[in-house]
């Protein structure tokens, strides 16, 4: 489960990404390759990699649709997400971001789940909210919210400091029904790829992560091309 952008991924990031392809060019695609998939600190592919793609259609107005998938380990091993929204600036430092997320997991319908959101980016700091009244698998209203950073670090590196609250209306997480996530990461773009260094994690024990060490703090590594 992403975005987007985890990337932008957190929804964060969101804003700047669909204004600068608004101004370059209104459809656009990306590949990547990743050691592992997370979503909201949570690994999708049991600490495997993945290989992950999307197109995206942003016009000179703010609106944009696109579609992204990757490979997990569960549900028929694909996950497939639809969004659309439109970003714009309140003032020349204020820029705002709403839309929608589909998660879609085929083969396995019941796990399907749809997602709202806004974003308000002041420079490089932004804050998001999304919401669904039907999260994954059934389990009810749940709520995310972040807060982002991101600034440059000079030759063309870039550094992200991203903190992530994910909230539900029951226990999910074995006695949990709320954790948080948190991600440093540095970026940088070299002969036209985008290579990205992140570590990640939550405050999710194993017990309460099924058992398993897919919450548990890990780097990863990836490797992606837009065109």
């Amino acid at each position: 489960m992403k975005k987007l952008a985890q990337a932008l991924l957190s929804t964060g990031l969101m804003t700047a990404v669909f204004a600068a392809q608004a101004q370059e060019s209104p459809i656009s695609a990306n590949v990547a390759l990743t050691t592992d998939y997370i979503y909201r600190g949570v690994s999708q592919t049991s600490g495997g990699s993945a290989i992950q793609g999307g197109f995206d259609f942003a016009s000179e107005s703010g609106f944009y649709l696109g579609t992204w998938a990757s490979s997990i380990t569960f549900d028929d091993s694909i996950e497939i997400d639809y969004y659309g929204g439109y970003s714009g600036s309140l003032t020349e430092e204020l820029g705002y971001d709403v839309g929608f997320l589909y998660y879609d997991y085929p083969g396995m319908s019941s796990d399907d789940f749809l997602e709202f959101y806004g974003v308000l980016s002041y420079g490089g700091l932004s804050g998001s909210i999304n919401y669904s009244d039907d999260f994954y698998a059934g389990v009810g209203k749940a709520w995310y919210y972040t807060l982002d950073y991101g600034f440059d670090l000079g030759s063309d590196v870039s550094l992200g400091l991203h903190y992530g609250l994910q909230t539900y209306d029951q226990d999910v997480w074995g006695t949990e029904d709320k954790y948080s996530e948190y991600n440093i990461s540095l970026s940088k773009s070299y002969a036209g790829i985008d290579f990205s260094l992140m570590f990640t994690d939550t405050d999710l024990s194993d017990a309460n992560c099924g058992g398993s060490s897919d919450c548990d703090s890990t780097v990863v590594f990836s490797l992606g091309k837009s065109f």
